[in-house]
């Protein structure tokens, strides 16, 4: 077949009259070719069927890659919407400040700057978005395929079954586990949106090459500009959209032949020119192999093992199995044809797959064949040389989007054979639902797992016991419900195993080993240690750089913790911790001078950072102005009520100053904080620690403070026995939970 003989690309860009049309077409029209009612019934049962398979993700939590990229990126924490800010959300701020800003990912970024604004770190809101996204790409899918099953190529040989094909790979492609990653875990928006945007730019191309009208191709192929468009400024793999729409002319619309192929393969320059140009936007071709630095592989040892890794992909594509999915996955890396053993195999398979496709199934089915190269060129980014992690589920978001066409059809061919028995396809009708049923409940119960950390990366350690990142990670998760044994073991079973697709992270297991021996052994020798080897390894962690200035200042090297924060505070001037911890060095040296100036330099750099109250407070308690002291640190308190530093310092400061009532307060969070243990037990343990978590340079003495409380005491009981003649029960007040703030551990992250 032939198929259109006109292409408005090559040819001419006179438009016809229009015929007997009232109005011009649409090519984003949701009754193409179809009726109203059938088109308005499968978005209905999309809506449902998605709704029902993802209800439990819009409580999940933030996972992995979210902190680095929302929580902790103020280039998208936006306070107000104008021009600057929201142009400060399409570069991707750097650790290290001399590297140069580059657009990243922009159409992503500002779509979390735009969530952030509307409700902070509330994960409802993006979960919303992203079910939306996922939806949309769903509709347009179903559109998409639909219409191409009516292309004048196939000669009506599917117009009949085109609703009913369209409908179920849709919904099939929708509900699958193997996009929980891209759904649910909201960072992975960009590769949903990446999706969403190439299959809405594929349709609008379908509808301009199929339009009768001047207005219709105008139309189709704005869609698919702006798609296309948007699509490149949401994720780097998208680039590969010009030669999925070079493939889909040449296989779909025009029909291969050799008279076809003459007149299509000189726009494939132009197709591969833009996809270079793609690439150039995001990455610096001076450093193209600058992601191996902290690789275990060679780019010719990951490239053998990508071979390997899209068979991974299609087995759970086909064969998904809850027991197999999970965020980080683990594979041995190929370090020779023959190592593993399987790697040459996989290789001539995938390639006897696409020229199978591109060669033969191109002129017997192109509709197949066209959706074999759709999965293959697809994955050809991630799966290229570029040192990226080896495996995530997420990628398979586009390239399978047109693979689950062959079961559809197959089992179509299948009824029809079977047409002589009624039961026969019943039967088979019934399987298909139970197999429908079954994966739309795993895709729930794999996105409930989202929903709570520990049971996450509970379930992750069990699908990838080697994996040392996530271990480190299972281990953060046991360390915040208080598990402190088993997170040790999980720790050190990570420092053990060290196994890392990312090298880096070995630092992450290593400072948070340290934050282990710091607040919960109160070893700060070893925490020290841990600490030092943290920043030898990951070189541009400002969390690692921070704790492994205060561990030498904790273990007092002052001078040590001093040069450390110098070449942090040259490296990142304007980073408020480093200032704050800076100002916190010199008021342990005595020059409270130098802190006052670096405590504004903080609050200058972040207008709302707590720390430096502590540090004004305390210069003017120093400096006698006890008025204004007391004034600082309430206001530090009021930000870090839990703060047992701040109780204690305002304890003594309201004795001083005769303000008794609330002197009285004070002491009743401490006792609800002390519990049942004696005074001076309580104080030696905590005031050590307090003062470690909030490095705040006011050395208590327990003596004094011990006859405050007593004071306190004595004169909320004189107070109660005149009013009432009965003695306060101290233990009834539960204020806030004082000396408990959660230490900064620290996941391992690809971003690390």
């Amino acid at each position: 077949m032939q198929g259109l003989d006109v292409n408005p690309l090559l040819s001419s860009t006179r438009c016809e009259p229009e015929k007997s049309i009232d109005a011009p077409e649409s090519p984003l029209s949701l009754a193409v070719d179809q009726s109203t009612k059938q088109t308005v019934s499968a978005l209905l049962l999309f809506l449902v069927v998605l709704l029902l398979v993802y209800a439990s993700s819009f409580s999940g939590i933030w996972i992995y890659d979210d902190e680095p990229n929302i929580l902790n990126n103020n280039n998208i924490h936006l306070e107000q919407i104008n021009l600057a800010s929201l142009k400060k959300t399409f570069f991707l701020k750097f650790q290290d400040l001399h590297t140069v800003e580059r657009i990243k990912r922009p159409l992503a970024y500002l779509s979390f700057a735009l969530n952030w604004y509307v409700g902070k770190d509330q994960v409802f809101g993006y979960h919303v978005v992203n079910f939306l996204i996922h939806f949309t790409a769903t509709v347009f899918l179903y559109l998409f395929i639909k219409n191409s099953l009516r292309l004048p190529l196939f000669a009506n040989t599917y117009h009949g079954s085109a609703h009913t094909v369209a409908l179920l790979s849709a919904i099939i492609w929708a509900i699958h586990p193997i996009h929980v990653t891209a759904v649910t875990y909201i960072v992975q928006r960009m590769a949903s949106m990446a999706g969403m945007f190439t299959v809405i730019s594929m349709y609008g191309y379908l509808k301009a090459r199929t339009a009768r009208t001047c207005a219709g191709r105008i139309g189709g192929f704005t869609a698919c500009g702006l798609s296309v468009l948007c699509a490149f400024a949401t994720k780097e793999n998208s680039a590969m959209l010009p030669v999925s729409l070079f493939f889909y002319e040449l296989f779909l619309i025009r029909g291969v032949s050799c008279t076809n192929i003459k007149k299509m393969w000189p726009w494939g320059v132009p197709a591969l020119a833009m996809v270079i140009l793609v690439g150039l936007l995001y990455i610096d071709p001076s450093r193209l192999l600058d992601g191996y630095e902290n690789r275990p592989y060679t780019p010719v040892e990951r490239m053998m093992t990508q071979s390997r890794v899209v068979l991974v992909y299609l087995k759970m594509l086909f064969y998904p199995l809850q027991s197999e999915l999970t965020l980080v996955h683990d594979i041995d890396v190929s370090t020779s044809l023959w190592s593993p053993w399987t790697t040459l195999p996989c290789i001539i398979l995938v390639a006897v797959f696409f020229f199978t496709a591109l060669f033969w199934l191109s002129r017997k089915q192109p509709l197949i064949a066209f959706a074999v190269i759709f999965f293959i060129i697809n994955h050809a980014i991630e799966g290229s040389f570029i040192g990226l992690e080896l495996i995530y589920e997420h990628r398979n978001y586009i390239p399978s989007m047109l693979l689950f066409l062959m079961p559809v059809m197959l089992l179509l061919k299948t009824l029809h054979y079977f047409s002589y028995s009624r039961k026969l396809q019943m039967f088979f009708v019934v399987s298909v639902a139970v197999i429908l049923a079954s994966i739309g409940h795993s895709t729930y119960a794999y996105s409930g797992l989202f929903r709570h950390g520990l049971v996450f990366w509970r379930d992750n350690a069990k699908k990838s016991p080697r994996l040392s990142v996530v271990q480190n990670n299972y281990g953060i998760e046991l360390m915040k419900q208080g598990y402190h044994a088993k997170a040790f073991q999980a720790l050190k079973r990570s420092e053990t195993l060290d196994r890392y697709f990312n090298l880096s992270q070995k630092g992450v297991t290593y400072h948070n080993l340290g934050l282990y021996y710091e607040t919960i052994e109160n070893d700060y020798q070893q925490a020290l240690s841990y600490f030092k080897r943290a920043t030898g390894i990951t070189l541009n962690s400002r969390k690692m750089w921070l704790a492994y200035a205060m561990g030498e200042l904790v273990n007092g090297h002052v001078e040590m913790a001093e040069a450390i924060l110098e070449a942090c505070i040259d490296r990142w001037p304007d980073d408020h911790e480093f200032l704050t911890a800076m100002g916190k060095v010199q008021l342990w040296k005595g020059n409270t001078d130098a802190a006052l100036s670096y405590a504004l330099q903080a609050r200058g750099a972040l207008t709302r950072a707590v720390g430096p109250l502590a540090i004004f407070g305390e210069i003017y308690r120093l400096k006698g102005n006890l008025t204004k002291a007391v004034f600082f640190w309430q206001a530090y308190r009021s930000h870090r009520p839990d703060s047992l530093v701040a109780a204690l310092t305002l304890s003594e400061l309201y004795y001083q100053t005769g303000n008794y009532d609330r002197l009285g307060r004070v002491v009743a969070d401490l006792m609800a904080a002390k519990g049942a243990r004696r005074w001076d037990v309580w104080l030696q343990e905590n005031l050590t620690r307090a003062k470690l978590h909030e490095a705040v340079v006011y050395t208590q003495n327990p003596e004094h403070l011990l006859s405050v409380i007593s004071f306190s005491l004595r004169r909320e009981s004189e107070k109660a026995i005149e009013s009432n003649g009965l003695i306060p029960d101290a233990y009834s007040y539960y204020g806030p939970r004082l000396g408990a703030r959660s230490p900064s551990f620290q996941r391992g992250s690809r971003t690390n």
